[in-house]
């Protein structure tokens, strides 16, 4: 598809978004800035202080996001942690591309990264590994599938996770949402992207909003809660990634 002049709406968050707008422009697209999602700190710090007062006990440490990364990293700096040393001498797991980034850009290698970005293929690579008696941290979102920790304590993982973020649906500019109404491709890069989106624009979307439009989603899961939400999904990135979702769309033939 040919992406100059098309005006695609962009649902990550404000602080995600950076990548995608820029590489949208880079394609002569028109990205319209309309984040579905804000992410913000645990109600209750507890559980993760405890954690990171622990981590010597831990054998691997599972990151399903950049963004656990980020908020993790952020709450042991507040205790007086630098996590590169709390890491040392750990199995770390990262589950995409993206995740092991930021790790690496905290001094962290992670141990392992899977080929395919979903949670399903993280359980697989680590089972590979052996986790029988291996104690397991998973930082992670409030709302998140339980594939990975059921799976690892099927597994005969001892594993504890806690929550470094949550999602709460953001304040929307009006003006904004008028733009949206006029879009030619709308993008989501997770079902929560996708179920505040729904939430937000109600009643404007019609049986007939989607006629005409092109819908892309990042990946597997993302599509999931899309088509559970009644919407079509046109096209679903090979690599679940910002980059691999616009190279769909580029590849894309209506």
């Amino acid at each position: 598809m040919e992406l100059k002049g098309k005006k695609v709406v962009v649902t990550r968050a404000k602080n995600q978004a950076g990548e995608m707008l820029a590489l949208l422009r880079e394609k002569g697209a028109v990205p319209i800035l309309f984040p579905t999602i804000e992410l913000v700190p645990p109600r209750d710090w507890g559980p993760v202080d405890a954690a990171l007062g622990r981590m010597e006990g831990y054998h691997w440490v599972v990151f399903t996001s950049a963004n656990g990364v980020r908020f993790f990293s952020d709450r042991a700096k507040v205790l007086g942690f630098d996590l590169k040393r709390l890491l040392e001498g750990k199995d770390v797991c990262a589950i995409g591309p993206a995740t092991a980034r930021v790790l690496e850009g905290k001094g962290v290698s992670p141990t392992l990264v899977p080929p395919r970005f979903v949670a399903e293929e993280v359980l697989e690579a680590l089972r590979a590994r052996g986790m029988e008696g291996r104690r397991v941290l998973i930082p992670r979102a409030q709302v998140a599938r339980d594939v990975l920790p059921q799976g690892l304590r099927g597994a005969g993982a001892q594993v504890d996770v806690v929550v470094v973020y949550r999602t709460v649906v953001p304040q929307v500019d009006s003006s904004v949402r008028k733009e949206v109404l006029e879009a030619d491709i709308f993008t989501f890069t997770s079902p929560s992207t996708a179920q505040n989106f729904v939430r937000i624009m109600g009643e404007k979307l019609s049986p007939d909003f989607w006629r005409g439009k092109v819908v892309a989603s990042i990946g597997p899961v993302t599509t999931m809660a899309l088509r559970h939400l009644g919407v079509v999904v046109d096209l679903e990135a090979g690599e679940y990634t910002v980059r691999g979702l616009v190279r769909a769309l580029e590849e894309f033939q209506p």
